[in-house]
């Protein structure tokens, strides 16, 4: 419904300021989820901004060099954030841009005088609904995790970060730390990575090989914050994805869908909570994003999110544990409880997918299922690799009629006996 007067003069009250000194007309301002072009000189910010972290991106017109941005942070109704433009960098000057009683001179007559309100652009409740979705989990802890705290100004990459991986090197260990000097975000690479610096060789091929063990461990590396931190590093990478253009930021972003949805199938039962919020995450992305997420990369002419939403999809909470063993695996009332919210809200995501982005999943899992039906047929008949203590190889065909005696395996060969118990019930009849 239409704001009137007095619920426009509320929300003026509850809401903090963003005051920006001289900034230069046909300048890009953004604040959250839009970017405004200053049509003059006498813009001088933002009203009405909503209690929490918000991101800034400023850009001179005509610049050639990227955007720069800075996370801020209202904390109560009144507060103003007093900025200054310093025409020969083409950017906000370092710190507050100006003396302290200056600034302190101009936050008073922004919110007590309010004598900018006429040159400050309101923040709509349209913006804060859709930053709202868009930063659920984004806090201060992942924000200084990222080295891009409050106050610290934030640019798209960091030309020597390729240099310093070839190295072995993470921009933590060696990136010193300057106020006021813009620093690309530092993702928790370990997270994401598939040989983490460190674990033991055995690890990585088990972690590699179970995608379950992964997003457990990608979960790991995120401490006390757990998969909210991690949540909260998928949308800051978003956020961004969107407002820098940062390279850095899809490849993290990318990743750490691909861990969460890899895996899905099966962890779903383990972090129902996890999945019942990132489809809760992912939804609003995707709707930001548009199309553009599914078209095919022009090198490898693949994409990336295709698969991974296929993989999301596939979650069939009837395939519990608790449906197919027994009790020893029974889920408590909460957990089936998420777990049907899973259900209801993937269930939407299907369908928006597949009404607003015109991607049909289900038509997709059912090809992806015959797909991987005709490879287990062909693999059945393929022959066996056994490495015999000679150091030769046999290749044995199934329908050979050779046995193996497990007790008698030559030592090359590690035997999970409990697998092979299994394979009686696990073969066709």
């Amino acid at each position: 419904h239409e704001m009137t007067p007095d619920d426009a003069l509320a929300r003026l009250e509850a809401g903090g300021y963003y005051y920006v000194h001289d900034f230069p007309a046909r300048g890009t301002f953004g604040i959250d989820t839009v970017d405004c072009r200053a049509e003059s000189a006498a813009f001088r910010g933002v009203k009405c901004v909503p209690r929490g972290v918000h991101f800034i991106s400023t850009n001179a017109a005509g610049s050639r060099e990227g955007a720069i941005g800075e996370f801020v942070c209202v904390e109560k109704g009144g507060d103003v954030i007093v900025r200054a433009w310093d025409a020969a960098l083409e950017t906000l000057a370092p710190g507050r841009g100006m003396a302290e009683e200056d600034a302190e001179r101009l936050a008073v007559a922004t919110r007590d005088g309010r004598e900018f309100d006429g040159v400050m652009a309101p923040y709509s409740i349209d913006i804060e609904r859709a930053w709202t979705v868009l930063s659920t989990f984004v806090t201060t802890d992942v924000l200084d995790r990222c080295g891009v705290g409050i106050g610290t100004r934030v640019v798209a990459g960091d030309p020597d970060a390729e240099a310093r991986s070839r190295d072995g090197a993470s921009a933590r260990e060696v990136t010193p730390y300057f106020d006021h000097v813009p620093r690309a975000p530092v993702f928790t690479d370990r997270a994401t990575s598939r040989n983490p610096h460190g674990m033991p060789a055995s690890d990585v091929t088990v972690m590699n090989t179970y995608p379950e063990l992964r997003l457990k461990h990608a979960i790991g590396c995120f401490g006390a914050d757990g998969w909210r931190g991690m949540l909260g590093e998928l949308q800051l990478s978003f956020i961004l994805l969107s407002a820098l253009s940062s390279l850095a930021a899809l490849e993290q972003w990318k990743r750490l869908v691909h861990v969460i949805c890899s895996c899905a199938e099966v962890a779903v039962f383990d972090y129902p909570e996890l999945y019942s919020a990132f489809i809760d995450v992912i939804r609003p992305q995707l709707e930001r994003a548009g199309g553009d997420f599914f078209d095919f990369d022009d090198y490898t002419k693949e994409n990336f999110l295709r698969p991974c939403l296929i993989d999301l999809a596939r979650i069939n909470i009837d395939a519990s544990p608790d449906h197919n063993d027994t009790d020893e695996f029974a889920i408590d009332i909460d957990d089936e409880t998420k777990l049907a919210e899973v259900a209801q809200k993937l269930q939407r995501l299907v369908r928006f997918v597949r009404e607003s982005l015109h991607v049909n999943l289900l038509d997709e899992i059912h090809q992806a299922k015959a797909d991987e039906a005709r490879a287990h047929d062909a693999g059945e008949d393929a022959p066996v690799v056994v490495e015999l203590s000679e150091g030769t190889y046999m290749h044995m065909d199934a329908t050979d009629g050779i046995d193996v005696d497990i007790e008698h395996v030559p030592s090359t060969i590690e035997i999970d006996r409990a697998a092979a118990e299994r394979m009686s019930w696990m073969s066709p009849s």
